[in-house]
């Protein structure tokens, strides 16, 4: 072949190469394009509100993946990370937190949130050093105060904790919440009695729950006042249950007694 026809034939191949184009996408093909191009969008606020209305199980589906969408979205981190709590989640939520103030470090809400489920978790000390960096942006919330007490209980330091459910009572008095604390602080430190007046006073607070009830129960078993034990639990208690459980506050009197033990859900 001469020169002159490789270099035409050459030239060919390039120009039908360059002809020739793959057709052009379908209507259907360029919707899966976009769709894939397209950042996955969170719901919106009505549809978020509307979500909090649902009961827990619904919440919680909903605010994952809401929290899949985007991990450091601080609402949706936060919301998830509560109604985990709420489910009995603990350890999960606790993890969602954690990973949250990463990026909002000492943000009350989160540190609620994660001392709460590391103390449902037994964590008392990681609950200790969250708090610790959240307590001086939260001198003025009662809750982070309350909860403060909470873990210093657990861990055994009740003159501690009693000076925070004081403080926490400054700010919101007559809060039956902190005051049911500071009442089962009392008897964890073995003064029943101290633990009986604040129990009183807590279940006398409209907003009393039946959690100050078992609380004052609690501080008139372990005193021996079971006649003030039947009488305030004999609308919630049938009596043989209540015969059953003086052995139950009989062995509360032992000192090894513990926070466990007692508290509950108390936070």
């Amino acid at each position: 072949m001469s020169a002159t026809r490789f270099v035409a034939t050459a030239g060919l191949a390039a120009f039908l190469t360059g002809c020739i184009a793959a057709a052009p996408p379908t209507s259907q093909e360029m919707a899966l394009i976009n769709q894939a191009a397209s950042p996955i969008l969170p719901a919106t606020a009505a549809d978020r509100a509307m979500a909090e209305k649902q009961d827990l199980l619904t919440q919680a589906r909903f605010w994952a993946a809401e929290h899949e969408k985007n991990p450091n979205e601080y609402e949706a981190a936060l919301k998830y990370a509560r109604v985990l709590r709420a489910i009995g989640s603990a350890p999960r939520a606790a993890e969602v937190a954690q990973q949250a103030l990463t990026l909002k470090q000492g943000d009350i809400e989160l540190t609620l949130i994660y001392a709460q489920a590391s103390l449902d978790t037994g964590k008392a000390e990681d609950a200790a050093y969250a708090l610790a960096r959240a307590e001086a942006e939260g001198q003025n919330d009662w809750r982070l105060l309350s909860i403060i007490g909470v873990t210093m209980d657990t861990l055994d330091q009740h003159g501690a904790a009693q000076d925070y459910y004081r403080r926490a009572l400054v700010l919101s008095p007559d809060n039956p919440k902190i005051l049911s604390n500071l009442g089962l602080s009392y008897i964890l430190q073995g003064k029943p009695a101290l633990a009986e007046q604040t129990l009183r006073q807590a279940a006398a607070m409209p907003g009393a729950d039946s959690r100050v009830t078992q609380n004052l129960i609690m501080a008139l078993g372990v005193q021996g006042k079971f006649e003030d034990v039947e009488q305030i639990a004999a609308t919630d208690l049938p009596p043989a249950l209540i015969e059953a459980n003086r052995e139950y506050f009989r062995s509360l009197l032992n000192p090894s007694r513990s926070w466990e033990t007692l508290r509950g859900s108390q936070n």
